[in-house]
């Protein structure tokens, strides 16, 4: 399966290089059925000051327990948030699809291929203001009003698994503590899925919890907490990243308080400085 996952991803290393991007969030997450530990989730969130570039980069790995899933994404943005491309894989069981999506003009096109054959050719219109889902706080931070408490949003993302265009509604109720951390508990409704995510006021996706389906996760401040017993390929994970994850540049990792919200600027063509996490969606945090 390694292997198979390794050559579906050897062209991420020929991204462009992100050697002088400021790494804005990298965080572990365990992922938990109910209270069994079933896998964990990496994440990266990158910003390029000279090329205007947001990157981000999710690894996904569940036991047999979680039905035995690999995922990863590769998403680049310009520093608006509009799409530029993306690369999706997973893997369950012996069950392979990947897509590979470009944007260009307004328009999407990608190739979807399952167990390393074409299957399907996707060119679609993309509405102005469509954005890639894993995101999505990115763009609340971005918004008029920022990330606050008793607010709405409502948006329209793709899902990466399909490069279907859907839409979607983020609530954001008052801050809380969380696990010792003051957040925002915010509901999210998307694909006609229901979650919740604890997200600070520097878009610090904290934990994600899909009550329907029993699954939740939550950040972690090591790589062995949220790996537990589940197999790490270092060779995946360095092919995937370009380097190994620490998993240190998260508030739960530096044991730092974080201070009580306050608005967010407008939105300008200068991006937030502040890291972001997790897709907008639970992907298999509930997905």
């Amino acid at each position: 399966m390694v292997r198979t996952i390794l050559s579906l991803l050897l062209s991420v290393a020929v991204l462009p290089s992100w050697a002088h991007a400021e790494v804005l969030f990298e965080g572990y997450a365990k992922v938990l059925s109910g209270d069994q530990h079933i896998g964990y989730i990496i994440s990266r969130y990158e910003f390029d000051e000279k090329k205007k570039l947001f990157s981000a980069t999710y690894f996904l790995k569940t036991n047999a327990a979680g039905s035995d899933i690999t995922e990863s994404l590769k998403a680049l943005a310009d520093s608006e948030l509009a799409p530029i491309s993306y690369e999706y894989t997973s893997v369950v069981g012996k069950d392979t699809k990947t897509i590979d999506a470009k944007f260009k003009n307004g328009t999407m096109t990608a190739l979807v291929k399952a167990s390393g054959k074409p299957v399907d050719h996707l060119e679609k219109k993309i509405p102005k203001g469509t954005f890639l889902s894993t995101f999505l706080v990115y763009l609340i931070l971005k918004s008029k009003d920022g990330l606050k408490a008793d607010t709405k949003y409502d948006y329209q993302a793709i899902a990466e698994e399909d490069g279907a265009i859907e839409k979607g509604t983020a609530s954001v109720e008052k801050e809380e503590v969380h696990n010792g951390i003051k957040a925002f508990k915010i509901s999210n409704t998307f694909k006609d899925s229901k979650f919740l995510s604890y997200v600070t006021a520097h878009g610090e996706v904290l934990g994600t919890d899909a009550v329907a389906q029993g699954v939740s996760t939550q950040l972690v401040a090591t790589a062995a907490e949220a790996e537990g017993t589940v197999p790490v390929s270092q060779g995946l994970l360095k092919t995937i990243f370009g380097t190994i994850p620490t998993g240190q540049g998260n508030v739960v990792a530096t044991s730092k308080p974080v201070a009580t919200a306050s608005p967010v600027p407008a939105a300008t063509t200068t991006p937030v400085k502040a890291p972001a996490a997790s897709t907008g969606k639970p992907d298999a945090q509930g997905k």
